[in-house]
């Protein structure tokens, strides 16, 4: 599971570690230290008119395009990698290939025995980037709202210990392939649906405050005295 996010990195290393284009005005991104859904993610995709990898800020919780309004019934900020291709509310964005990096800094998860939460990043303390899908939703008045999910899978053994869902995140290697920027086959696609390496992340507690969406600052990322 994956379902609150951080990502405070200056837009300026931003583009260079995501290879990014510019075209026209940056996306309008403020620092987080808690991301929650229905608020913006930063993502990248494969822009097809340019053949360049753009930025977009997008709301967290994917909005099929079919639904009659912008509020679900129900959680569509992750979506497992086992059935994305099946669910109804993912598989048209899947079927055309709609996928996307989702870009934080790192994560944050609950241990489900004491609720206590960790957060959780990459050892490296580059960008955490997680596989994501991603949708354009139109109102009836003609209102348009791009909106992502992060899609997840089984737990490394790091991860384990705290929950029994991850997000899928990518090496930057395989960042061509999912973003469509490499020619690919299904098969090549899904294969990057696993867990990443244990030993790719690092973990560490922090202060229960993050717990609540108003507290924002870089004290949330701070070790926890336990």
């Amino acid at each position: 599971m994956c379902g609150r996010a951080r990502l405070a990195t200056d837009y300026i290393e931003l583009k260079i570690q995501l290879s990014l284009e510019d075209f026209g005005l940056a996306p309008n991104l403020r620092p987080s230290w808690n991301i929650a859904p229905t608020q913006d993610m930063l993502v990248a995709l494969r822009d097809p008119e340019r053949g360049a990898r753009i930025a977009k800020l997008m709301h967290w919780g994917l909005i099929p395009s079919w639904s009659k309004d912008a509020k679900m019934k129900y959680a569509t900020f992750n979506a497992k990698a086992e059935t994305v291709a099946t669910s109804a509310s993912f598989r048209a964005a899947w079927k055309a290939g709609r996928r996307c990096l989702i870009v934080t800094d790192g994560f944050y998860e609950w241990r489900k025995s004491d609720k206590q939460p960790f957060t959780i990043a990459r050892q490296d303390g580059k960008l955490t980037v997680m596989a994501g899908l991603w949708e354009t939703w139109r109102s009836p008045a003609n209102e348009v709202i791009n909106s992502c999910t992060i899609l997840t899978t089984e737990p490394n053994e790091l991860v384990a210990a705290l929950h029994n869902r991850m997000p899928v995140i990518l090496g930057a290697a395989d960042w061509p392939v999912w973003l469509g920027e490499t020619p690919a086959n299904d098969d090549a696609v899904r294969a990057l649906l696993r867990p990443c390496p244990a030993g790719d992340l690092t973990l560490w507690e922090v202060d229960k405050r993050v717990g609540n969406v108003r507290n924002n600052d870089a004290s949330l990322i701070a070790r926890s005295a336990g």
